[in-house]
């Protein structure tokens, strides 16, 4: 068995033998619908579905919870926490706009679809045309559609750079089962110094997978690529 580490060189070849640290800006995240989605993918396909991964911007890998009872077992020993039920709480994808506006168009219309509305078109071109646009009739009614119609896998790699690709190795894939969009944050706009527009979404899901890859060492990557990601 080996012996600890007490020096630093021996710890930074252990470190690259793992090919480096991980870095928080590695990531890809992708949407997979099931062949009974039944909503409008308009703005998913044709190239747009790239442009919306390449502009998220912010994400996590979502926690894991267990919701928790109280037995006491022996006299004098206090109460006992035992796990009896798995809880997945929400997570929260942000996404930077571009002048399309493909993303906010693609979650709004996702949305929209829920409830069985349909996504306005212009009239036209330029202000005068959004100027003349109505919305829908005011006596539509929303019919919710059933889950499996607007359902989707939402999966979250976690990447990291070799000397290929700064995303060449994904040591884990998280897929989030059964998601839906069930909020879209407000999108601020205001005068003064410009910033890029960002829309963030909330998702619901029944429960994720973890996968675990297997990038392997890359024996090619050494710490001085590693830091020069950084």
């Amino acid at each position: 068995m080996p012996g600890p580490v007490t020096q630093i060189d021996q710890f930074m070849k252990k470190i690259g033998n793992k090919g480096g640290m991980s870095l928080t800006t590695g990531f890809d995240v992708y949407f997979q619908f099931g062949d009974g989605v039944s909503i409008d993918q308009k703005f998913y396909n044709n190239g747009d579905d790239d442009v919306v991964h390449m502009l998220c911007d912010e994400a996590q890998l979502p926690n894991v919870q267990s919701a928790t009872g109280g037995m006491n077992r022996y006299l004098g020993e206090g109460t006992v926490q035992y796990p009896h039920t798995r809880m997945f709480t929400d997570v929260s994808l942000g996404f930077l706009c571009d002048a399309q506006m493909t993303p906010f168009k693609f979650f709004s219309n996702w949305y929209g679809m829920i409830y069985g509305d349909e996504m306005v078109d212009m009239d036209g071109n330029g202000v005068e045309g959004a100027r003349g646009t109505s919305p829908l009739q005011k006596n539509r009614v929303n019919r919710l559609k059933y889950m499996d119609e607007y359902q989707a896998t939402v999966k979250i790699m976690k990447t990291e750079p070799n000397n290929a690709s700064p995303s060449g190795r994904v040591p884990t894939v998280v897929m989030l089962e059964n998601a839906y969009p069930y909020a879209i944050d407000a999108v601020p706009l205001a005068y003064g110094s410009s910033q890029v527009t960002r829309v963030n979404v909330n998702f619901y899901y029944s429960r994720h997978t973890v996968v675990s890859g297997n990038p392997g060492n890359d024996a090619n990557f050494n710490l001085r690529s590693f830091f020069d990601f950084l």
